[in-house]
């Protein structure tokens, strides 16, 4: 059996169940304290088998005889106790160390940097006071956040006090240097921000999947959508890449799925962060463009399994469109129906996020989206028209309430 650490992350429940069925079924293990999975026990005991446990020795005395076949997480917070999980078993998995430089971003940077990965300033912020040792401008987000929720962009200290008060007050932050970007490197409706996709096994072999493309952030610095995958071959893609196994080496990630984030400026990439777990919407963006099938090869390289030999080639490109609300908007009133956006070119899955009528708020970051629109397309251009008609047809169906 697959033990899955569950929490709200890159994967739905129900797609883990079905990947993991190879293995006997899914074990869902949720953490008494994480009150969003709490809230979705009984889903998960529909799917599988699931239990309430956060430490080794209340998973070891409801799991009982025998060995798991793998231990896997597919949210930054489930890092932690799956890596208690695989140790205690003696399966594939990742250190304590490993486990906190992935999830903690004041630890990472500190690695990254030891380790020559870039040199980008980073402190905690502490008491609503600006660090004097990070360079302006910069950026202000969760110590381990992810979805770029609570995350805001600060250019001076009086923005940064403002800024500031207006987000989470109960959980710690980190202030970073900002990295400057050159534009849309690699089509004009991109951001120059990307993420490459990479396995890991524990025979020690590295082998990358593809690099994602990014749309531009929404205000303040939400994210907008990904595009799987990158054409390949280039100078820039290739020092993505080498760059990518130089940050998975100085984080010491051993087993799994990484998804690690980069900004493209001046002088070439810069490690944004490493994420010890698959990216989000990867799960159906690497089906689509034909190549693997991510999730079951985290199972398998949780299983002790090794990579193949090569992954396939893609076919065409996907896109994973968050339709974000504008900044400032308190509600939605008026949204189109799934179906209209279905008849749109290139766009083969829409799903509603909320309900017209709702209270909407920009610090929940992408988890604020109205829609999930999920498009392909032959070759970047076309893509970046069929997304284009798509905005065009939600501009004129969502209607916004504003303060």
């Amino acid at each position: 059996m697959m033990v899955n650490v569950f929490s709200d992350g890159s994967v739905p429940p129900a797609v883990i169940a079905e990947a993991a069925e190879r293995f006997g079924g899914c074990l869902f293990v949720v953490e008494p304290d994480d009150a969003d999975a709490m809230a979705l026990l009984p889903v998960l005991e529909e799917l599988g088998d699931a239990l309430v446990a956060d430490s080794v020795e209340a998973f070891a005395a409801a799991f009982g005889d025998g060995t798991p076949a793998g231990v896997v997480a597919f949210a930054d917070r489930s890092l932690r106790f799956a890596s208690e999980l695989a140790r205690h078993y003696r399966l594939p998995g990742l250190s304590e160390k490993s486990a906190q430089w992935c999830r903690d971003k004041v630890a990472q940077r500190e690695r990254l940097n030891a380790c020559g990965v870039g040199d980008v300033r980073s402190a905690p912020m502490n008491d609503g006071v600006y660090p004097a040792e990070v360079p302006l401008p910069a950026v202000v987000k969760p110590r381990d956040g992810a979805g770029s929720e609570d995350t805001v962009f600060v250019h001076s200290e009086a923005e940064f006090r403002t800024l500031t008060s207006q987000i989470n007050p109960h959980r710690p932050y980190v202030v970073e240097q900002f990295i400057e970007g050159v534009g849309a490197p690699f089509a004009p409706w991109l951001a120059d921000q990307v993420s490459v996709e990479s396995a890991v096994d524990a025979f020690g072999g590295v082998r990358h999947i593809g690099i994602t493309l990014r749309t531009p952030l929404a205000e303040p610095a939400r994210e907008t959508g990904l595009v799987f995958p990158a054409v390949g071959g280039t100078e820039l893609t290739d020092e993505l890449l080498t760059l990518a196994a130089d940050a998975i080496a100085a984080v010491e990630f051993t087993s799994g799925v990484t998804h690690i984030e980069f900004k493209i400026g001046p002088k070439g990439p810069v490690v944004i962060e490493v994420n010890g777990r698959l990216g989000g919407g990867l799960y159906r963006l690497m089906p689509q463009a034909a190549t693997v099938e991510p999730v079951a090869l985290a199972m398998a390289l949780a299983a002790g399994e090794p990579l193949p030999e090569a992954f396939p080639v893609p076919v065409g490109h996907a896109m994973h469109y968050y339709a974000q609300p504008p900044f400032g908007a308190v509600a939605v009133t008026a949204l189109p129906r799934s179906r209209q956006l279905l008849a749109l070119p290139g766009v083969f899955r829409a799903d509603q996020k909320i309900r017209a009528g709702a209270a909407i708020d920009w610090r929940t970051g992408s988890g604020g989206r109205v829609f999930d629109i999920w498009i392909e397309g032959p070759d970047l251009a076309e893509l970046g028209d069929r997304k284009a008609a798509v905005d065009r047809f939600l501009e004129e169906t969502i209607t916004w309430e504003f303060e």
